[in-house]
């Protein structure tokens, strides 16, 4: 008896699962290489990448970051840094991001809160693109879970094109 009950139990569980395939999360369909979205005369109107890492905050388990960078038409790039997963917070007065690029050199931007208040718009005289660009590789700072802890977020930044 005890033997049909587990058949039973089994096969009911095998009956209830779900074999629809999974919607790949927010990180995987950013991904860790840079995407472009669409411009004019074959340029991009803006590029962006996610780092190539996660940490856990209260709030997700799996938070990570996005470069957003959006060419301009004079030269140059703004950059926003986002945090997905996780409330992105900075004094208003006073918002900075620190990285450290490939070659050892760390950089400090300070920008304004992005529109939508996941991170931070750096103005081009900031330069951050011009660190990006020449960067392979780069590791951004930023605080998660209020102002006490800072996490580190990795960028493979080879490849981007800008020129489309």
């Amino acid at each position: 008896m005890r033997a049909i009950v587990m058949i039973a139990a089994v096969a009911t569980l095998a009956a209830c699962s779900d074999n629809t395939p999974k919607e790949p999360t927010q990180r995987e369909q950013i991904g860790q290489v840079w995407k472009y979205e669409g411009g004019e005369s074959g340029k991009p109107k803006v590029a962006y990448i996610g780092s190539a890492n996660s940490v856990q905050t209260m709030t997700a388990p799996d938070t990570f970051s996005v470069l957003l960078v959006q060419p301009l038409k004079e030269g140059g790039a703004d950059v926003t840094v986002k945090l997905v997963g996780a409330p992105f917070t900075c004094d208003l007065s006073d918002c900075r991001i620190t990285a450290t690029t490939d070659d050892g050199k760390r950089h400090e931007w300070k920008g304004r809160m992005a529109t939508n208040d996941d991170g931070i718009a750096i103005a081009p005289s900031q330069g951050a693109y011009d660190a990006i660009k020449d960067a392979k590789s780069m590791k951004v700072d930023l605080v998660v879970d209020g102002k006490a802890q800072t996490a580190p977020f990795d960028f493979n930044l080879a490849g981007l094109d800008l020129n489309g």
